[in-house]
C-alpha cells in the first residue's frame, strides 16, 4: 500500500479509533503532517515516497503517534520510534 491510499478510515482502523470525533483532525491536520515529515526527513518528493509500500507503515506509526503522544515530551529520554528511524532512513537521501 502507497501512503497516497491511505484514507482517514485505514488509519482509524491502525490505530484503534472507532469514533467519528477525531476525523478531521486525523486528515487534515495529522496526516499531511506525517508525510510532510517523511518528506523533510528522506529528503524525498512526495511522489517519490509512493514508490516505498514499507513508507505506508512509518507513515500510519507517526499518524498514531501524533494521535496519541500530544504532549511536548513523555520523559527525559525520549527516542525515536526505532521501527520509523529504520524505514525512513533506508530512503534518506537527506544527509543532514
Amino acid at each position: 500500500m502507497k501512503i497516497s491510499e491511505i484514507t482517514t478510515e485505514i488509519v482509524k482502523d491502525y490505530c484503534g479509533i472507532s469514533d467519528n470525533d477525531s476525523d478531521e483532525i486525523i486528515e487534515k491536520v495529522l496526516m499531511p503532517a506525517a508525510k510532510t515529515f517523511i518528506t523533510g526527513y528522506t529528503g524525498l518528493s512526495e511522489t517519490e515516497i509512493n514508490q516505498h509500500d514499507e513508507l505506508a507503515t512509518a507513515f500510519m506509526v507517526l499518524v498514531n503517534d501524533m494521535y496519541t503522544q500530544r504532549d511536548y515530551t513523555l520523559n527525559y529520554n525520549k527516542q525515536v520510534n526505532p521501527c520509523v528511524k529504520t524505514i525512513l532512513s533506508l530512503y534518506s537521501v537527506n544527509y543532514l
